[in-house]
């Protein structure tokens, strides 16, 4: 089985960030899996990352002198409903809450989506898809999607989800009320797909990120001790050069109390897990978006092919640890900051 998976994640983010006053964990999204394909081989990856597209090109070579079906699969990240998490998922209210779309040698092709939903009950999950699909509730555990559909059904049928631990009632300040989901989602997009003897297959997969973030700044801080520093270097590559720069961006946002700019993180993680087995040719492409943006992550022989650009080419890679992004914005406060 060989995985290749794309996930923008705050990773224990209480342990690496001092000061977040805001903490917007992103889901663990991505995972392009080949089943039953292990003769097959990845001839080249193009990866490309920004903070509104993720974007993958694969070359796979069948390399033997039959044809191989395998199934190739996309799990989506499992979604966890509970009253309190604050999770970033790009679109709340679909069953493709990613909107991950994918093509084989240029044309569109049909993918199956399957969705199970389950709840923990003595300590074990139990599946309640056929139920919720029965009273017409989506499976997107999230209060986008069901608070219309949930508020058709009568009273006493929501105070009974309510007792069977399907919702948690919360009553907000104004005196609204909001019936949000605690179930647990997992899904994933797939097809049964035909490797041709001795052939390439191009498979370009395509999805909004989810992206972990906070809506100020812990890298560039005074308050930041050599720990937490070394955790970023660690994570990121962060050398002094870009703490000095990121210092000064921070006291550009405190200056004048904050009142006029402001300068917060976003995170972007791309997981390359080690045994995936050699990659002929990858190429990464970083896009930080906006030319005033600093970025920082792990790469060798990095290139700068544009304003916002940054490229590696590496032959025969071997996967060893995740590509982390960590990007410095900031903003005007006459415009409003892009949600988390």
């Amino acid at each position: 089985m060989r995985i290749l998976s794309l996930v923008p994640a705050l990773l224990a983010a209480s342990s690496l960030l001092a000061r977040a006053e805001e903490t917007d964990v992103a889901l663990r999204a991505g995972n392009l899996v080949l089943e039953q394909g292990g003769a097959l081989t990845l001839a080249a990856e193009d990866l490309y990352l920004s903070e509104q597209e993720v974007r993958t090109d694969y070359r796979f070579r069948n390399p033997t002198g039959a044809y191989i079906e395998a199934i190739v699969a996309f799990p989506l990240p499992a979604i966890v409903g509970a009253p309190a998490t604050a999770v970033s998922i790009p679109d709340p209210t679909q069953a493709n809450f990613l909107a991950f779309n994918a093509t084989i040698d240029g044309q569109a092709v049909p993918w199956q989506l399957d969705q199970h939903a389950f709840l923990v009950r003595n300590g074990q999950p139990v599946e309640i898809t056929d139920e919720l699909s029965t009273l017409g509730i989506p499976l997107v555990p999230t209060v986008a999607a069901t608070e219309v559909p949930l508020r058709r059904l009568s009273e006493p049928r929501r105070h009974a989800l309510i007792e069977a631990g399907f919702l948690d009632r919360q009553v907000h300040k104004d005196g609204t009320i909001s019936d949000v989901p605690l179930w647990t989602l997992k899904s994933r997009s797939w097809r049964r797909q035909i490797f041709p003897a001795g052939h390439e297959v191009a498979i370009r997969q395509s999805f909004t990120p989810s992206l972990g973030g906070q809506s100020s700044l812990s890298f560039g801080s005074p308050d930041l001790g050599p720990s937490q520093m070394a955790r970023y270097a660690d994570r990121f590559c962060t050398d002094p050069a870009f703490a000095r720069a990121a210092q000064a961006l921070y006291r550009r946002a405190s200056a004048d109390g904050s009142r006029s700019f402001q300068a917060y993180e976003r995170y972007l993680t791309y997981l390359l897990p080690a045994g995936t087995g050699p990659i002929g040719t990858f190429k990464l492409i970083v896009d930080k978006g906006d030319p005033s943006t600093m970025v920082a992550f792990c790469g060798g022989d990095l290139k700068k092919t544009g304003p916002t650009t940054v490229e590696s080419v590496v032959k025969d890679y071997v996967p060893s640890r995740d590509i982390d992004v960590l990007l410095l914005k900031s903003a005007s406060r006459v415009s409003a900051l892009p949600p988390l």
